[in-house]
């Protein structure tokens, strides 16, 4: 079981899984080359003015290159480690290889979703999507997103399919047991998928049907 998965609370569905865009590297990319293509460029220039310190630049070299190619490896791994995930009932962003930092906000809170995508974004599909909620905890700005359209649209979709789910709830009120129903939103409160706002709203109003 993987560790997005170890957080999800029971009946909740991963809806999608979504990284950063490969351009995100492409800097680190650009750096560690040139460092790599320095090293090489010295190393030969330094050979043929010191040729009896071979196994000396021979060394330092290696350990250059090296550093060059383990940089962008760990640059890679990060960018790797960074997941975007919409589930049936939030959206989590997880970042860290080794400590693991999550933030999650739930459906419900989303206001609005806000798609910026450059002329270069357009054409190679990544954009910047701020998703707008009622507070300040949570998923704030996914940055350089991979397929960011389809990403904003599984979103809005997966809250609509939230919010029908309970709509079907209050209108099953009547015919079901409402000190019941209540147990259940509270244990959804409990477990973060809704606030607090959320619950005692929505206790009011199946109070108000008794």
């Amino acid at each position: 079981m993987g560790y997005v998965e170890q957080l999800m609370a029971k009946g909740e569905e991963i809806v999608l899984r979504a990284r950063q865009h490969w351009v995100t590297l492409l800097a680190s990319a650009l750096i560690n080359g040139f460092i790599v293509i320095v090293v090489l460029a010295l190393y030969n220039l330094l050979f043929r003015a010191l040729p009896t310190a071979y196994n000396v630049l021979s060394w330092v070299a290696f350990l250059g290159v090296a550093f060059g190619f383990a940089r962008f490896g760990w640059d890679w791994l990060q960018w790797w480690a960074e997941e975007y995930i919409i589930t049936s009932r939030r959206v989590i962003q997880t970042e860290g290889i080794v400590n693991k930092r999550t933030a999650d906000s739930s459906l419900e809170k989303v206001n609005d979703v806000l798609l910026t995508q450059s002329f270069f974004g357009r054409i190679l599909n990544y954009g910047d999507l701020e998703i707008v909620t009622g507070s300040d905890v949570g998923v704030n700005k996914l940055t350089r997103l991979r397929e960011p359209v389809k990403f904003k649209t599984a979103m809005l979709d997966a809250k609509a399919r939230l919010g029908e789910e309970y709509g079907e709830q209050m209108r099953e009120a009547g015919d079901r047991d409402v000190p019941k129903l209540i147990e259940e939103l509270d244990a959804l409160r409990r477990k973060g998928l809704i606030s607090d706002a959320e619950f005692n709203e929505k206790k009011a109003k199946l109070l108000a049907q008794l």
